[in-house]
């Protein structure tokens, strides 16, 4: 009967090792959350301070992205252009040497 007891007092004790795995994995989990809402509260703190120059910098960056990328499309369509001209130029030159070669 001793072999039962034993048995028995280890299939009981698992399910307590398990919870007490559960209920450290809750206290971390709470002392994150403690830490985490500390981060946001110094964020937000940050972001009141510093927001008339977070703010226009933010708009300054966003003016010279827009810019950059009317240029960059402006860059591009002259570089299509350029393309169908040599395409065009280079199907007029092989029309002409058949026909040169033909006459």
């Amino acid at each position: 009967m001793t072999a039962q007891s034993s048995y028995s007092q280890s299939l009981d004790s698992l399910p307590l090792k398990e919870l007490n795995n559960e209920f450290l994995k809750g206290i971390k989990a709470r002392e994150r959350v403690v830490v985490l809402k500390e981060i946001i509260r110094v964020d937000s703190l940050q972001l009141d301070i510093y927001k008339d120059s977070i703010v226009p910098n933010y708009e300054n960056m966003i003016k010279k992205s827009k810019d950059e990328v009317t240029k960059l499309n402006r860059d591009l369509a002259i570089k299509e252009s350029e393309l169908k001209i040599y395409r065009y130029g280079f199907i007029g030159m092989a029309v002409l040497a058949v026909l040169g070669l033909v006459i």
